[in-house]
């Protein structure tokens, strides 16, 4: 009697590693959940800088032109062409602002000249701006030339 518990117990110890084993089927590729793995560039999650404004990255010009901060600068646009814009410029606690005249150079805005007399030839001529936007300018005469 003593044999058939023992036979019985380990029988049962046996049973429940079998069905502990078994209930453990190894993981098969198709039962793994799917990856999010994107399909196109569309897809792929990009962290990007917006692009800063043209009208922003010439009052930023200013600023540095003049050693001020931006917020002392209030520029406005008044026309750009993608290579060339020109507009108005006042700084904070002054009374009377002037124009401004910048070209685009590297990637970069460059203020070629600005102020509230006269355009000079020699400093614009080599930017090529429109005539919409400089008709005319003094020479180193004192001479108004057109463009």
């Amino acid at each position: 009697m003593k044999n058939i518990i023992i036979g019985l117990l380990l029988g049962l110890v046996i049973a429940m590693l079998a069905f502990y084993l078994f209930s453990q089927k190894p993981t098969t590729q198709t039962d793994l959940p799917p990856l999010d793995i994107p399909t196109s560039v569309e897809d792929t999650p990009t962290s990007t800088i917006p692009p800063v404004s043209d009208e922003l990255s010439i009052k930023q010009a200013l600023a540095d032109k003049y050693h001020k901060d931006l917020s002392e600068v209030n520029f406005t646009l008044s026309k750009n062409d993608g290579e060339h814009a020109s507009g108005g410029v006042i700084f904070s606690g002054e009374i009377s602002g002037g124009w401004v005249l910048a070209a685009k150079v590297n990637q970069q805005w460059l203020i070629v000249q600005d102020g509230n007399g006269t355009v000079s030839c020699e400093t614009v001529a080599p930017y090529n701006f429109p005539v919409s936007m400089v008709p005319g300018c003094v020479d180193q005469n004192g001479q108004l030339q057109n463009f």
